[in-house]
């Protein structure tokens, strides 16, 4: 009878001992599932997580279209060519002193008149239109060139210590009418034909 009592009470004091460990263990590493107990699911990183977008500069060209016929109107009520920056951060910015040039011997060819802003992970339309001289297009951002349908380079350009700096830029060939041309992935892809979508996500065609 005595030895039973005894192996009783061992068994009694292993199973405190064993709960006591597990106890420590919620302790030491408290909201980290699978510690201690083999269980690795948990530990995967969230739904939705990925990787830091767009490494390079802050404001990109999105979009644009170079034969706009019948997709967008300008504030005006005409059908130009437009083009559609993309602001990655989650800061507004300030274009003040930035460019845009079809030009590369005239990188300064049109100025961001001071003061225009793009809204943090927002999106900024400028129309290519050579309005920007026209007294009656007090609405929006027209610059003084147009896209040609046959292709060109157009640049993004900022203020450097040394001068000037091409911040962004994208070469294109032959365009279609009311075809776009933007990065897919949204703001850090390549440039391909993409559904036109000024001022919203890019999207496959």
């Amino acid at each position: 009878m005595l030895k039973f009592q005894f192996t009783l009470i061992m068994i009694l004091l292993s199973c405190v001992v064993l709960i006591s460990c597990e106890k420590a263990t919620d302790v030491i590493n408290p909201g980290m599932p699978g510690i201690g107990n083999g269980d690795t699911d948990d530990m995967q990183p969230p739904d939705g997580m990925e990787e830091p977008v767009n490494e390079g500069a802050a404001v990109v060209i999105n979009e644009l279209m170079a034969d706009n016929d019948n997709v967008i109107m300008d504030p005006q009520g005409d059908f130009d060519d437009w083009l559609e920056l993309y602001n990655s951060t989650d800061s507004s910015m300030d274009l003040s002193g930035m460019y845009l040039s079809d030009k590369e011997d005239n990188p300064t060819k049109w100025q961001f008149p001071v003061g225009t802003m793009i809204q943090a992970n927002g999106y900024l339309i400028v129309w290519l239109d050579e309005d920007h001289n026209d007294e009656t297009a007090t609405e929006g951002l027209h610059a003084n060139f147009k896209l040609s349908k046959g292709g060109e380079t157009v640049m993004l350009v900022g203020p450097d210590a040394e001068g000037n700096m091409v911040l962004d830029s994208v070469t294109f060939g032959d365009q279609e009418t009311d075809i776009s041309y933007g990065r897919l992935p949204n703001g850090t892809g390549e440039f391909q034909t993409v559904s036109a979508t000024p001022g919203a996500v890019n999207e496959a065609e």
